[in-house]
């Protein structure tokens, strides 16, 4: 596991357990996923400044008891990351999602624009993996923190450092899910 990119508090047993696979059995090398207890973790706890930008967004944002509203949602409040952020909004039964926005540099290395698609239309052959955290993420009502090498078929060389925030509909519904993705040099791994 990675101490490089996330350095706060992890809640043991992790309730993303139960959604996810074992580590060993995911499409990914160096996969580490866990839950973000707001009230526990820090914005300093994040070592990428847009994990940073976008999870000071969120928590100014969220109210005591909660998650931050979706129509809270304003790029101009998040500038620094803007190129490195997705929405995504989940089906009715949360069984797949579609990019309201594909970040503009991940778009640039993967050579690939989702936005207005479903993740099941991704040809990207692990779209199943991000499904998976995107809807443990609904159940969860929670943040969740990622890492993982890119699939062979974008890079050798990238790992993927992903902060996913679910944000809720005047109903109270996970309706958006901002994703700042980070690519970072596997090489720079301690």
């Amino acid at each position: 596991m990675s101490r490089q990119y996330f350095t706060g508090h992890r809640v043991v047993p992790d309730p993303l357990e139960p959604y996810l696979p074992d580590t060993d059995q995911l499409e990914f090398e160096g996969a580490l996923q866990i839950t973000i207890d707001a009230a526990k973790v820090q914005v300093s706890d994040f070592a990428l400044g847009v994990h940073q930008c976008m999870y000071r967004f969120w928590l100014a944002n969220k109210p005591k008891d909660g998650l931050p509203p979706s129509r809270a949602i304003d790029p101009l409040s998040f500038r620094e990351a803007v190129g490195f952020v997705h929405v995504a909004q989940p089906n009715q039964d949360g069984t797949d999602f579609m990019y309201r926005l594909y970040a503009s540099k991940v778009s640039e290395i993967g050579g690939l624009d989702m936005t207005g698609k479903w993740f099941s239309e991704s040809p990207i052959s692990s779209w199943q993996f991000y499904r998976r955290q995107l809807a443990a993420t609904v159940a969860l009502r929670m943040p969740l923190y990622s890492e993982n090498n890119a699939s062979y078929e974008i890079s050798v060389r990238i790992k993927w450092c992903r902060l996913l925030l679910p944000m809720v509909d005047d109903d109270g519904a996970v309706s958006r899910i901002l994703i700042a993705n980070v690519p970072v040099d596997r090489q720079d791994q301690v």
